[in-house]
């Protein structure tokens, strides 16, 4: 497995990140999922400052997928499947307790995931909070490498977690680019994150 990460000397231009704006309407899947994976098992992370290689990681990851706020252009991108499939919550109260928050939906680029190779500009996964009009708006990234490979090496300082999800076995760690996170930036769940308006089958 190899890890690639671009040189973190930033031009004003990647630091001048594009706002967030709301996303497209996605077709309705499946109904919320309570994962209770050892994603509960993460110490919360960097709920202080984030150091300088930090704060340039995610404006590199930030500038990387500001364009794909449009969720069709996401699409068209390769992030077509939905996976695991619905809306997902913390389940550590119950699947009606959300005491974490969510992750919401995530948007998986198969050929990303299938590589092994960790990329701060090329997440495997897209998270997505469902919105009342019915579209959605990017909150954060999730990159992933199946268990198949050799564990990571840390990203912008923090280790990669062992998680089961419906159908596969990987290494996981989220980066909530798009939307801010008390627990901390790379921590699992986000309570800012919902459910609440998510597509009915």
């Amino acid at each position: 497995m190899t890890l690639r990460t671009p040189s973190f000397i930033l031009t004003a231009s990647i630091a001048a990140v594009l706002a967030a704006c709301a996303g497209d309407t996605a077709a309705p899947t499946s109904a919320n999922v309570a994962l209770t994976d050892s994603h509960g098992a993460h110490a919360k992370s960097l709920t202080g400052a984030l150091t300088v290689e930090q704060k340039q990681g995610i404006a590199i990851a930030r500038n990387a997928t500001a364009r794909f706020h449009n969720f069709k252009t996401a699409e068209d991108a390769g992030y077509s499947i939905q996976f695991p499939a619905g809306c997902a919550v913390d389940a550590s109260g119950g699947a009606d307790d959300p005491s974490e928050g969510a992750q919401a939906y995530h948007y998986m680029n198969k050929a990303l995931v299938e590589d092994g190779v960790i990329d701060i500009e090329r997440p495997e996964l897209l998270m997505y909070e469902p919105q009342k009009n019915g579209s959605l708006q990017l909150v954060g990234v999730d990159y992933v490498v199946p268990r198949t490979f050799p564990k990571p090496a840390p990203l912008l300082g923090m280790e990669f977690k062992s998680v089961d999800v419906p159908g596969q076995q990987v290494w996981a760690l989220h980066i909530w680019a798009w939307r801010p996170n008390v627990n901390g930036t790379f921590y699992p769940w986000n309570p800012a994150v919902s459910c609440k308006y998510q597509f009915q089958d």
